[in-house]
């Protein structure tokens, strides 16, 4: 049976809020410096394309800095009050590093 039109969009929307959501998640992904500061593991150059932050280049990022931000977004995704677990975190980070058109 094919697709209306309208099955059509709705699916197209439903991609581009997950899209926005997943990137809202990899946005949110901090890290706490020995002094005290928390800055974003990854920058945005453009819309969709993660690299690490150049800040922490000379830094060995472990479990323990890892945080959780507070950042803005269009179509913000849920996010626990105590911020993600460690290994979403993790995961976030490797999908950022791995990027691609999907982002």
């Amino acid at each position: 049976m094919p697709m209306t039109d309208q099955q059509y969009d709705r699916r197209r929307a439903v991609t581009a809020r997950r899209r926005e959501q997943v990137r809202h998640l990899v946005r949110s992904v901090g890290v706490e410096l020995p002094d005290g500061d928390q800055v974003p593991f990854f920058v945005e150059p453009t819309p969709g394309r993660f690299r690490r932050n150049p800040a922490l280049k000379a830094v060995d990022v472990t479990d323990d800095q890892l945080r959780t931000l507070q950042v803005d977004a269009e179509v913000p995704a849920k996010i626990p009050p105590g911020g993600l677990p460690t290994d979403t975190l993790r995961h976030l980070i490797d999908i950022g590093l791995k990027g691609g058109e999907d982002m």
